[in-house]
Order: C-alpha cells, then structure tokens, then sequence
C-alpha cells in the first residue's frame, strides 16, 4: 500500500481533512458575515420606508382635518396663437419738394443777383470784419474769415436757394447742388484760383459781364467790399477756373454777356435798369407805399433839409440833376410836386422801383447798409412836413408816388 512519510494513507486523509477546513474557514466565515449584513441592510431600509410612509399619511389626515382636502390645480389651458401680424399701411406720398418762386424782378432766373446788386457799397470794417448779417444769412463763416464765400451763400440762402454752408471759395466746385456751366450767364456762380491752382485757395462771386480779358464779378470781398470788378480771366497769380448754377434752380437761357468797351472795371453804384429787363409798373406809379415825415437835418446830398419846401427821400443816391418826384394820396386825390432832398427813410440803396418790388424796409428790417441791421418802420419814403401836409400825411400814412421826369425809368448812378 502506497504510503506518504512513512504513514499509510488511511492514517493521513483525516489529518489533510483538519488542514483543510483551517485554511477554507476564514473566508467561509467572511461570506457568511457578509450576506448577513445584506439581509440586515434591507430589512433596515424596509423598516425606514415604512416609518416615511406612516409619516406622510399623518401629515396628510392633519392637514385635510384643519384646511380640507387640497385643491387640485386647474388645468392649463394650451397656449393662444399670437395673431396674425397685419402690416403696417405705408406713409401718405409726400408732394415732391419744388424750388421757391422766383421773385418778380430784372433777373427772375437769378433771384439772388437783385439781392446782390442791393448790397453793392457795402464795406468791411477792417480785416474781414463787420460780416455778421452776411454770416447769419450764410450760415456759414466767422468774423474775420475771407468772405467772398460767405457774401455768395448769403445772397443765395436769402433768394430761398441753399447754398454750399461753407466760407470756401472752392465749395461751390464739389457741392453736389451745383452743376458745372458750358459757358456763363448773368448771375452764375463764378469760381477763380488765387496764387497757385493747386493752392485750394481763391475767390467767388456771381458773373455780370465780359471782355477778352476779364469777368465782371459782383461779390463780396472785392477791395474789402460789395462790388462788381473787372478780375482777369488769367494771370500768373489769379484765374478763372469755371461757371456753376444751382442745381435746383432752372438752367438759364442767356449767355456771354460781352460788356461795352470802355465799362469801369470797378462799379461801386448798382448799374442802372437799363443794363436788364425790367418789370417795373407800367404806369411807373409806386403805389401803397409808408411814407414818414422827416425834416431839421442835414441832407446826405449837402445842404440842410428844408421843412417848409416840399420833398421827399428815397433809399437811392441819385445823381445830378435828381428828378423830381409826384407824392399823392389816393383817399383824398391830393397830390405834391417833391424835389429829392435826401436818401432814406432806412436804406441808402434800395431802387426798389427800378425791379417792381416793394421797398425792402417793408420786411421790418433794413439792410445794414449804415453798419448796422435795424428795426423798421416800414416806411418807403420820407416827406418833408411841407409835402406831408400837403398829402394830408400826419407822421404816418399811405400814398402813391411816381417820378415826374420819367416815370418809368429815372436815371440813377
């Protein structure tokens, strides 16, 4: 018989058995211990779910008890479509924007040039100074700048066109409402280069006339003035650059305007409606116009004013011999032979019967034309207190007055 140490097997197997069940012990134990904790654990959870359970039910009897049962919530209905978006209606079209009339005068295309021709005798105090009534019209410029720019914008602001808002002479070459002209008309913008023509500097004012040579140029700034100059069409530090009009004003007919041989090259007086059409009264009557009584001054012709001789002023120095003038007052049919025997009431250049217009003092302020702009009283003419009795004119009245020596066009300078 097989034997292991000297033992016989029978003699060994319960020994192999002890051995055995020592080492598989511990871990039998472990497994044992383990599946015990699980059995515990649950029975633990079951008892707390419980115990939770029991709670909420005593909560709830509690609180049916003292409010109630609890309401159930309403249902919530589903949500509302939005309605349908209707468009807005368009605008109502808007009229198309048109140009302001041109006012009845000589130059009905150009409105701006029978403005111009009122300011001619105007002068800066010094250095670009005494410009705020142009710089007001302009909207544009400062006390000080060159303001020949300033005086063009001015004039055009005033007729109802806009102008470039800017004091450069150079404005009117890129502003989008002004066109280029082929060739000029009386009353286009007229642009020149000064020192160089790549300076960007130079000047502007409006075309009057022409010769071989030169441009007539009504315009500010012309010898510190409000003058029509003969500028030359090229020099080696002054030239013409060009002709432009405002692009929302009809394009004019006219053309070159060839000015007669011998014409001054600087006129410092308004020209004399004989140089355009005119369209003054058929009749040459000037008719309800204010009329003031004024006397016991020295006249701006010389000699003191008498108050005792019938006459009367009128905004415009006329040269010798002044016509006389027919004062009437069209409620009673009186009437007074007047000699002219100052310049006023308000304005000393206001022909305002060479265009047909009505006196610019009419407006309720003047044009500045003795340095300063004022209030007025409207007045056209000023009698004397001979030639207002006379009328039946007491401080302040209407009347009609024409000229006695030519009626329909007297002679002015």
């Amino acid at each position: 018989m097989s034997t292991l140490l000297g033992m016989p097997w029978q003699d060994i197997l319960p020994w192999l058995a002890v051995i055995v069940a020592l080492l598989t012990l511990p871990w039998v134990a472990l497994i044992i211990v383990y599946v015990g904790g699980l059995i515990q654990l649950s029975k633990t959870r079951s008892l707390n779910d419980k115990l939770l359970d029991s709670i909420d039910k005593a909560l709830e009897r509690a609180q049916t008890a003292a409010h109630g049962p609890a309401p159930v919530p309403a249902p919530v209905p589903p949500p509302t479509p939005a309605p349908a978006q209707t468009p807005a209606p368009a605008p109502p079209a808007q009229p198309p924007q048109t140009a302001p009339p041109a006012p009845a005068a000589p130059y009905a295309n150009a409105p701006w040039v029978n403005l111009a021709l009122h300011e001619i005798g105007f002068h800066e105090t010094g250095n670009n100074q005494g410009i705020s009534r142009y710089i007001a019209m302009a909207h544009c410029g400062a006390e000080g700048d060159p303001w020949c720019a300033i005086f063009a914008n001015a004039m055009l602001e005033q007729a109802g066109v806009p102008g470039t808002k800017s004091p450069s002479s150079q404005s009117f070459r890129t502003d989008p409402n002004f066109i280029p002209l082929s060739q000029p008309a009386r009353g286009a913008i007229v642009v020149y280069w000064r020192i160089s023509k790549a300076s960007g500097q130079g000047h502007v004012g409006f075309y009057w006339g022409e010769d071989s040579a030169h441009v007539w140029t009504l315009g500010g700034n012309e010898n510190d003035m409000v003058q029509i100059e003969a500028l030359p069409k090229d020099s080696s530090s002054f030239g013409l650059i060009g002709y432009w009009w405002p692009k929302g004003v009809p394009l004019p007919k006219g053309g070159p305007v060839m000015m007669p041989a011998g014409s001054p090259v600087s006129i410092q007086a308004t020209p004399a409606v004989a140089s355009a059409p005119t369209s003054a009264p058929a009749n040459g009557v000037q008719t309800n116009i204010t009329a003031t009584v004024f006397g016991g001054q020295t006249s701006a012709y010389g000699p003191p004013i008498n108050d005792n001789s019938p006459g009367v002023a009128l905004p415009y120095r006329f040269s010798s011999p002044r016509p006389r003038v027919r004062v009437m007052n069209a409620s009673t049919n009186a009437s007074v032979d007047c000699d002219i025997v100052d310049i006023g009431p308000w304005n000393i250049n206001d022909p305002y019967w060479q265009t047909g217009a009505r006196p610019q003092a009419e407006s309720g302020t003047d044009l500045g034309q003795t340095g300063k702009v004022r209030q007025t009283n409207k007045a056209g003419i000023d009698l004397t207190a001979a030639a207002a009795k006379a009328v039946g004119v007491d401080g302040k009245g209407l009347v009609s007055w024409s000229f006695i020596d030519d009626p329909s066009s007297p002679k002015v300078s």
